[in-house]
């Protein structure tokens, strides 16, 4: 299920952490319509794939030193799940939140309008697809509880990228374990960029690539996004 969700704001400034504002929304609205679902998700010190990501359209906006400029104080956040209860659940959550004022360091936000938007089918075995929001390849140590961020541009972080989503796809569908090994990445296109994401700069990819595995696959890595931090605005993928 696929939405867009009109957000207005009392100030044409937000911060460079504008996920983690933007989450902050999402996490309130959701608590609101349903605080055992929101449980569910963000139970205490569990920490769980979240079959959802999303994404934020800022019309002519401005990067300044530590905010961005939002002239028409207007953000569009794009929504995406593959799980259809996750779907029902966000879509109540934002409808019943219309209109509400919601506070963010100050800053007023009010769901405008939310709208279903209608999604790609997926028949064949090919896909070129598009980052809405920017992919994040991570490589985490367990020993020393350190990330390590790695551009699309270089073989590690194109093998890290394949190997995640593998990893991705097989804790939410089971089954696929057949056909992991038939997944295939061209990358097509690639930006690099920096974005604050809980304080610090994470390194992210801006890319277009093309996608070879079943149907199935890609129409869950289409809904669910894909990479790291996919939940938290990462990773939020449309068709070309």
């Amino acid at each position: 299920m696929r939405y867009q969700v009109i957000v207005s704001l009392s100030s044409d400034e937000i911060p460079k952490d504008k996920n983690r504002m933007f989450l902050s929304l999402i996490k309130y609205h959701i608590t609101e319509n349903d605080k055992q679902f929101f449980e569910l998700l963000y139970a205490e010190g569990e920490t769980k794939r979240k079959d959802f990501t999303f994404s934020l359209y800022m019309p002519e906006c401005e990067f300044l030193m530590d905010t961005i400029k939002i002239p028409n104080k207007k953000i569009f956040l794009n929504f995406s799940t593959y799980d259809l209860f996750t779907g029902i659940q966000f879509y109540n959550a934002m409808i019943n939140g219309q209109r509400k004022e919601y506070s963010y360091k100050g800053i007023i936000m009010k769901i405008e309008k939310i709208e279903l938007k209608k999604e790609k089918t997926f028949m064949g075995k090919t896909a070129i697809f598009k980052s809405l929001s920017p992919c994040v390849v991570r490589e985490h140590n367990d020993e020393t509880n350190r990330d390590w961020f790695h551009s699309l541009d270089t073989d590690r972080g194109k093998t890290l990228f394949i190997e995640n989503l593998k990893y991705q796809v097989l804790e939410s569908i089971e089954d696929s374990i057949y056909d992991l090994e038939d997944i295939k990445i061209s990358i097509i296109k690639n930006k690099e960029v920096k974005v604050k994401h809980y304080g610090i700069e994470v390194l992210a990819n801006i890319c277009v690539f093309e996608m070879e595995a079943k149907a199935y696959i890609l129409e869950y890595l289409y809904k669910a996004g894909i990479g790291s931090f996919k939940s938290t605005g990462f990773g939020m993928l449309s068709t070309l």
